[in-house]
């Protein structure tokens, strides 16, 4: 065989080699691209996993700011529900009240069935309040407290040097309330103090 027969084998044997061995960089690349789009296809996927677990975790509390509100609602109902029926209970309750308090305590002492029968109606009185405060039915006296606008309503002004302004002085009806819905006003006597020349003034009146 001729050196030129054995060099074009030789070239004919390096061309079938080229083609058979694979482009290495072509390769690397191609997979390389591959990879990109699966990452950016998982990238995707942890999004939207992302997405649905906020907007779960937005609908979780909404649901429990709606199920607190609907609880806060029945709640209301029930404890306004008697209202009516409060107000109509009221004059019944501060009779009650007054006739207790009215009670003669000479007769009471002197007498063992007059003072059984004040000790029942103080029992009943303890009962009736018991109850009232089981439904959050408030009963307002607010003897020697300061006057309120929401909870009172004076009836009158007295001036005066033995109290502070504004204090009340006496309950002329007691007041009720549920919860933080007021049923009816304390009926009161406020305090005013006097000043400068009034003092003369109020000194004269408490002497009255």
């Amino acid at each position: 065989m001729s050196n030129e027969n054995i060099s074009d084998s030789l070239q004919k044997q390096e061309q079938e080699q080229e083609q058979k061995t694979p482009n290495t960089e072509q390769e690397t690349s191609a997979n390389t691209s591959q990879l990109d789009i699966l990452q950016q296809k998982l990238n995707e996927q942890e999004q939207q996993i992302t997405d649905l677990n906020q907007k779960l975790l937005r609908s979780l509390a909404d649901f429990e700011n709606l199920r607190k509100r609907s609880q806060e609602e029945k709640e209301k109902i029930h404890q306004f529900a008697i209202t009516n029926f409060v107000g109509d209970l009221v004059p019944v309750v501060e009779n009650f009240f007054m006739a207790s308090d009215n009670c003669p305590q000479e007769e009471i002492q002197k007498n063992e069935t007059v003072k059984n029968y004040a000790t029942a109606v103080e029992m009943t009185k303890k009962e009736l309040i018991k109850t009232l405060e089981k439904h959050k039915v408030e009963r307002i006296f607010p003897l020697k407290q300061q006057f309120n606008h929401n909870l009172h309503e004076a009836l009158s002004q007295v001036t005066t040097t033995t109290a502070q302004d504004g204090e009340i002085l006496q309950v002329i009806q007691a007041g009720y309330k549920i919860a933080d819905r007021l049923i009816k006003p304390a009926l009161v006597i406020v305090a005013k103090v006097a000043k400068n020349n009034s003092k003369e003034e109020a000194s004269n009146d408490n002497n009255e």
